[in-house]
């Protein structure tokens, strides 16, 4: 995985520049007995509980092999540092939870302020995929994807050098979306999405900590404890 550096506060977090792919897990999965895949595309299909055993089973190999020090470690980004990340950090209170600052910030996506997405926006519900969701998709917007295809590096990097926080997969966050529910926060958007409302980068929406879709990923960060 490649990483940035992205400000937090006043700190420096770096964040991995796409997601979690499929062979990024091959040494994971058959460390738990599941067949591997060696495809460099964006790994679905991944629970928020499995997405944080990756990361606490990449910390301790890591760490094991000198890599990364004992005082780092992976993780998934939470809601604020993601909602940094995407560049609305700075307008988003960090003590509120995700819930109340979910969709409180209008006119704002991942790719800028325009809608319909210009065409390097990511991999949405654009045009291709009319005849899976007829009634769903942006009749305005061409994505070349279809049918659940998934592609890293779907969009263009934002200032920071990061990829596809727009579209291709929902993003896990480590944040309950509310306080005593095992709702987990998402991020982002994916392949299925073609609201408006949905596509803007404070949407935050939430699925049990088991849940797993085809339209469901994650992002790693490394941190420092």
């Amino acid at each position: 995985m490649e990483f940035a550096k992205v400000p937090v506060g006043g700190e420096t977090l770096m964040v991995a520049k796409e997601e979690t792919q499929e062979r990024h897990l091959v040494s994971f999965d058959r460390s738990r007995n599941r067949p591997p895949s060696e495809a460099a595309r964006p790994a679905s299909n991944v629970s928020w509980t499995e997405a944080m055993a990756f990361c606490e089973w990449l910390t301790k190999r890591e760490q094991a092999a000198g890599v990364i020090d004992k005082k780092e470690r992976y993780r998934l980004p939470t809601d604020h540092e993601w909602s940094c990340a995407a560049g609305i950090g700075h307008l988003e209170s960090p003590t509120l939870g995700p819930e109340a600052k979910s969709n409180r910030i209008g006119g704002h996506f991942p790719w800028g302020s325009t809608w319909p997405p210009p065409p390097d926006a990511g991999n949405l519900c654009g045009q291709e995929s009319e005849k899976d969701f007829p009634e769903n998709f942006i009749a305005q917007y061409r994505d070349v994807h279809s049918g659940g295809d998934v592609k890293t590096r779907a969009s263009r990097a934002n200032e920071y050098g990061l990829y596809d926080l727009s579209g291709n997969l929902w993003e896990w966050c480590t944040d309950r979306f509310r306080e005593g529910k095992d709702w987990r926060v998402l991020r982002g958007g994916s392949w299925k999405t073609a609201r408006p409302e949905t596509l803007l980068t404070s949407h935050r929406t939430h699925d049990p900590e088991d849940y797993r879709s085809d339209s469901v990923g994650f992002r790693c960060v490394l941190a420092r404890d």
